[in-house]
């Protein structure tokens, strides 16, 4: 029987793979988490019954840690996963694949290709000399680990492909198979109880909004030319402005704009002085999660529900986890997305692709104005997340994928 490890469950990406592993192709499939890993990457996110009551396949440990490697060469972790034929990786995971026997598969997330190898970029982010020196040094390491790669899985979207370009990765390590982001549905949907589920704070916070739109991404504000490259400018303001249009143009006062307050949000502060200066102020919802983190997967479901629109992000033209949440809760949701490239990875889809304020004012206005039609619209966005991204329908897509890059490596020479 075939040996998979996975490492770097962004989302729970790796956890919903490895039990499509194990269920559908009969894999040994073994999920590794950090003891430090952060709530939203953890099983017991989307099934809270999991917590400290792991199956024997699922391994959580300080030694299961990529940072340990980078910073004391402490090889414990190398061991453990070259006990494996094949081995999944994303983030940080990747520094490992030179290190190991087995074949490795690089599963990109985001920053992980296209920030992460690049810290000259982003020097204004590191204070201090060590910092600096530090994150350089990480950088080669993910650098050497993504070109050592066996296989690469990654999207066609702008920042990934100028990412591999710009590492001048060989194309034939690219795979040229697409696998979605993939979701339990039955976890992952709307909770017609969500409101008396929601804590008592952030409900008070709500009660006064007959409309609520849900912004849960983080919010990066930078639009320096690295961070456009990379992904990681949001354009989150575009929303801010576009929200403000809506209220002004049409004399709003029961709609609320509703964000996380969370440490991942590095510009939230600056995020709170352009609400100030818009005059939004009152119709904005910081909402306090349990963890300064943010809030669990299952815990997000609530506040998808209790939302008529949701909102990811206006800037790159890509999307990730929060557009597939919203839609499977059967919400409208925005997102900039490249049409191009979603003709090419979907026959059809219907995230509502704005980015410009005063577009996004319009599409607000079409939903608050017509329930009816944004209850058609969120119906349709749940049948796109089944149909693409549920694990039921999404399983035999990446069976047949990995199968395929499978035999693919294991032709090439070690």
């Amino acid at each position: 029987m075939m040996r998979v490890a996975l490492y770097g469950n962004v989302c729970n990406n790796f956890y919903t793979l490895a039990k499509a592993l194990r269920d559908e192709l009969n894999i040994d499939a073994h999920l590794y988490l950090h003891d430090k890993t952060d709530i939203q990457n953890r099983p017991e996110s989307d099934n809270p019954e999991l917590k400290d009551n792991y199956p024997d396949w699922i391994h959580l440990s300080h030694y299961w840690n990529a940072v340990s490697f980078i910073k004391r060469w402490d090889r414990t972790f190398i061991k453990e996963l070259n006990k494996y034929d094949v081995v999944f990786l994303s983030e940080f995971g990747i520094t490992l694949a030179p290190f190991l026997k087995a074949k490795t598969l690089f599963y990109v997330t985001g920053g992980d290709l296209t920030q992460i190898p690049f810290p000259g970029k982003y020097a204004d982010k590191y204070k201090t000399l060590i910092k600096r020196l530090g994150w350089k040094y990480v950088g080669f390491l993910q650098r050497r680990g993504i070109r050592s790669a066996t296989k690469i899985l990654s999207q066609p979207f702008f920042p990934f492909v100028n990412a591999l370009e710009e590492l001048n990765v060989n194309s034939n390590k690219v795979s040229k198979c697409y696998f979605p982001i993939l979701m339990d549905l039955d976890v992952i949907t709307k909770n017609e109880n969500a409101w008396n589920e929601i804590d008592a704070f952030n409900r008070s916070l709500l009660a006064p909004f007959r409309f609520i739109i849900f912004h849960p991404s983080r919010i990066m504000l930078r639009k320096t030319k690295a961070y456009v490259d990379s992904g990681q400018w949001k354009g989150n303001d575009n929303l801010f402005k576009g929200f403000a249009l809506f209220i002004q143009k049409y004399k709003i006062k029961d709609a609320c704009l509703a964000m996380p307050d969370r440490i991942f949000s590095v510009d939230s502060i600056k995020a709170k002085e352009i609400i100030q200066e818009l005059g939004i102020e009152q119709n904005v919802a910081w909402l306090t999660p349990p963890n300064p983190e943010g809030f669990p997967r299952k815990e997000l479901m609530n506040y998808y529900s209790i939302s008529d629109i949701v909102a990811d992000e206006f800037a790159t033209g890509w999307f990730g986890s929060v557009v597939v949440e919203g839609m499977a809760c059967s919400k409208p949701t925005f997102c900039y997305v490249d049409q191009k490239v979603m003709e090419h990875l979907y026959p059809w889809h219907p995230i509502v692709s704005v980015r410009e304020p005063e577009a996004i004012a319009e599409k607000i206005a079409e939903f608050y104005f017509n329930p009816e039609k944004a209850k058609e619209h969120g119906e349709l966005s749940r049948k796109w997340a089944n149909e693409f991204h549920s694990v039921k329908e999404g399983t035999r897509i990446y069976i047949d994928n990995f199968k395929r890059d499978l035999q693919d490596i294991f032709k090439q020479k070690s």
